[in-house]
């Protein structure tokens, strides 16, 4: 696109030049200063687009590489939910709400957990010989 348009700026300059327009009339000299703005926003106009060209290419490998950070980051975050066989799953009697709590705090002791959902008291008892999946659960509603 460039070049053609530089091909007829250079076409009009020869036809001025030919025709001894350039500097013996006023109006050759202002069209001659015209066809040198011509010439100079082509020129800026060119490198305009090769700098939008390279930000282009730029913005890309950075969308490239957010995706990549997103990827590590979020599929992270679900695979913390499937890997969590440190977690005991205790069903609430009252409302069947899933409340998790870590293995390790319920293994050698008994504690009690509050159901998030309809706060009922749980009992859970030495948990050392279940398993993940079961629980020992005993229930005390809270008046």
């Amino acid at each position: 696109m460039y070049d053609r348009l530089r091909r007829e700026v250079a076409y009009v300059q020869g036809l001025m030049e030919g025709a001894n327009q350039e500097s013996s009339h006023p109006e050759g000299k202002a069209i001659q200063r015209l066809l040198d703005i011509v010439d100079e926003l082509l020129e800026a106009n060119e490198q305009l687009e090769h700098r939008f060209l390279e930000l282009e290419e730029y913005v890309e490998s950075i969308d490239e590489d957010l995706n990549d950070m997103e990827l590590l980051v979020y599929d992270d975050e679900d695979d913390d939910d499937e890997d969590d066989e440190d977690e005991l799953c205790i069903v609430c009697p009252e409302c069947g709400e899933d409340v998790y709590v870590d293995y390790e705090d319920v293994a050698d002791a008994e504690i009690e957990l509050l159901c998030p959902e309809c706060h009922t008291v749980l009992i859970v008892e030495d948990a050392s010989d279940l398993e993940p999946d079961n629980s020992g659960v005993d229930e005390e509603s809270i008046d």
